[in-house]
């Protein structure tokens, strides 16, 4: 069950909309609007570090330290 976010082009609000199938994924209305003339946005996925580094999301691969 993936989470999309969308963004309606008649009132610009930007939501996010737990579908439960993939056929659900264009039948989209704003919740502010009532509009259906929304489009998918790109989703970034990130994850927060609870290490002591200074960035807030990292990766989850490894990191090149240049030696060898």
């Amino acid at each position: 069950m993936p989470i999309y976010e969308y963004q309606c082009q008649d009132c610009q609000e930007k939501f996010e909309l737990l579908v439960l199938s993939s056929s659900k994924a264009d039948d989209v209305e704003c919740p502010r609007c009532h509009s259906r003339n929304v489009r998918r946005m790109i989703s970034l996925f990130g994850r927060v570090n609870s290490g002591g580094s200074s960035s807030s999301v990292s990766s989850s691969c490894p990191s090149y330290t240049g030696s060898g």
